[in-house]
């Protein structure tokens, strides 16, 4: 695609400093002649929709370079993105032309500096573009350009002097170059405005370029007959993208690893109870209420819905349908009155959960720390929170003779009569035994579904919180929740 510095509206400035760059660049023989060393790397960063891409382009045509792009395809392919780099990278030194070596959003696959998960397959990206671009030399007929996002959270190691030389920043556009970008894409229709485009402009601060072509195009489209684009339509336009194109958070790598551990717990839980739930992202839940409700028996933290208004009630018709070991305690003997008061406010004494009902709770925590293994190949340590939780329920279904009475411990009983060490050892291997039994069911659930829990975990960063109607119809659209016999 043969890209020329007319396709670019506005950044006055920015289009200075690129046609200088590639001065150096095609005049590459007469720096080299003066003991300079030309750039190995440079880097276009800004936020989404400044076009960063058609900066590297145009530099590739101005510069007459043969473009090598890197292409991130599918980033579950951790393997196969290596290779590509590496490919990448021989391509260029053998090619008789010059050329560039081109890697859009480089940022996606990094490690990111301010976070608390390191995947071993982002490190091992940074780690073969290090070596790669060490081993550059500036001598040579090919250069490495990246685009990114977020620039002040890539390694410092990568950006340094010697590796990235250059950086070059393209932020939003400032009101002369909204001015500029709305003319060209205005230009391009048919239509007739009735603002002019330096009224247009400075009602658009914060647009991106992206969002300016969005503007336009979308008021052409509802322009009347005659072509005509009414001040009422563009402010109307205006007010509608600004709604739709609120900041949001950028996601992080915690926010997604969490996301798969939350999600692997929400799958299993599903698939085995089909009551009324809430897709989240916090800690201490499997995103299923009946079974929230459960573990919060033995488990006094559990299920800190951080504000949400989620309120789960003894006479909701899904739980009472569910079919799981549940039923509601009344008290129709007036023997019973004492006990009232004592009770009344105690919501979770008006549910009775049978041992079937624990393990399904258990299969469903294991469920996280599974898809975290299988989705994302790697544990990390934000699964404590479910194995700590596991470990509270076994304890409360053995005090409460769910594992039967020769299984049952108390820490009461065992402060005025210790256990023995046979008897504490027969306990644990009990509880062994029961993980890996709900192991060996949450894990096939979780491989069945791997592939709707990669598509679900950016959506459910982005939104935080998702109920379940609106989560039904995300699932119809993506697939349904295979389940296992």
């Amino acid at each position: 695609m043969n890209c020329k510095l007319t396709d670019v509206a506005g950044y006055a400035q920015e289009k200075e400093e690129l046609k200088r760059l590639c001065e150096i660049i095609n005049n590459r023989d007469m720096y080299l002649a003066r003991g300079a060393k030309l750039p190995k790397g440079i880097i276009f960063y800004g936020e989404t929709g400044t076009g960063k891409t058609l900066f590297a382009k145009v530099m590739a045509s101005i510069c007459n370079l043969e473009m090598i792009s890197i292409d991130l395809g599918n980033l579950a392919d951790k393997s196969s993105l290596l290779k590509r780099i590496k490919k990448a990278f021989e391509s260029a030194r053998k090619c008789s032309k010059p050329t560039m070596i081109f890697f859009d959003e480089m940022d996606k696959v990094l490690p990111n500096v301010s976070e608390e998960y390191y995947s071993d397959h982002s490190k091992a990206i940074l780690a073969q573009l290090l070596t790669l671009i060490d081993g550059m030399n500036s001598n040579k007929n090919f250069i490495f350009v990246a685009t990114c996002n977020d620039y002040e959270n890539l390694p410092a190691t990568l950006v340094r002097p010697g590796r990235i030389d250059k950086k070059i920043h393209i932020g939003p556009p400032d009101y002369p170059s909204r001015v500029e970008i709305l003319r060209f894409y205005a230009g391009k229709t048919s239509c007739t405005f009735e603002m002019t485009m330096e009224e247009l402009a400075k009602l658009c601060t914060g647009f991106s370029c992206a969002a300016l072509e969005t503007l336009v195009n979308e008021c052409v489209l509802q322009s009347d007959g005659n072509g005509f684009i009414s001040e009422k339509l563009i402010k109307e336009r205006i007010l509608e993208s600004k709604s739709e194109d609120l900041p949001r958070k950028i996601p992080t790598q915690a926010d997604l690893i969490n996301a798969c551990r939350n999600i692997g717990c929400f799958i299993v839980a599903r698939s085995l109870n089909s009551g009324d739930y809430l897709l989240r992202l916090g800690n201490d839940t499997v995103c299923n209420l009946y079974f929230n409700a459960a573990i919060s028996r033995y488990d006094d933290d559990f299920d800190d819905e951080d504000g949400i208004d989620f309120e789960i009630k003894s006479d909701d018709e899904t739980l009472k349908n569910s079919g799981i070991g549940f039923r509601d305690r009344n008290y129709d003997n007036e023997d019973d009155d004492e006990y009232d008061d004592e009770d009344e406010d105690d919501e979770d004494f008006n549910f009775y959960y049978t041992k079937s009902d624990y393990l399904n709770a258990i299969c469903a925590l294991i469920g996280g720390y599974v898809a975290e293994e299988v989705v994302l190949k790697k544990l990390y340590n934000n699964t404590y929170c479910l194995l700590t939780t596991v470990d509270c329920i076994l304890l409360g279904m053995s005090r409460d003779g769910l594992m039967g009475l020769a299984l049952r411990y108390t820490s009461g009983r065992n402060d005025d009569i210790e256990y023995t060490r046979e008897k504490l050892n027969k306990i644990n291997d009990e509880f062994d035994k029961i993980i890996d039994y709900c192991y060996k069911r949450a894990k096939p659930i979780v491989e069945a579904n791997a592939e709707l829990i990669g598509k679900l975990m950016p959506i459910l960063v982005d939104k935080r919180n998702i109920f379940k109607p609106e989560c039904e119809k995300i699932l119809s659209d993506l697939g349904e929740i295979k389940t296992i016999s």
